[in-house]
């Protein structure tokens, strides 16, 4: 039996919180228990300001563009560690991702 892998995640993909995944903030971080995996998982202080950011769908883009307004990051590096963050994330089942639609042809 193959499994099929999944797409890689864009900028423009939407992300929310799996609502089945319980969490709570201590201190600052964040602990998320997935119930049917019996796992916990913790994420610091930037990865709790992304999982409040995602408890509505919310863009890769727009959490990427409201990070770098607040922290003194590269771009590019944000990007490619809330690409990976999400990633991670959706391969534990933490996150629900709604792919882009690809752009449709225009029409003159």
């Amino acid at each position: 039996m193959t499994s099929v892998e999944p797409q890689p995640l864009t900028l423009a993909d939407r992300v929310v919180r799996n609502p089945e995944t319980l969490s709570a903030e201590i201190d600052g971080e964040v602990v998320a228990l997935a119930i049917d995996r019996g796992a916990c998982y913790g994420l610091d202080p930037v990865g709790a300001r992304v999982w409040s950011m995602i408890e509505t769908p919310m863009a890769i883009g727009e959490v990427c563009d409201a990070l770098t307004a607040v922290y003194e990051v590269d771009d590019a590096a944000c990007r490619a560690d809330v690409l990976d963050l999400f990633t991670a994330l959706r391969e534990e089942g933490l996150i629900a991702v709604t792919p882009s639609r690809p752009s449709s042809a225009k029409t003159p």
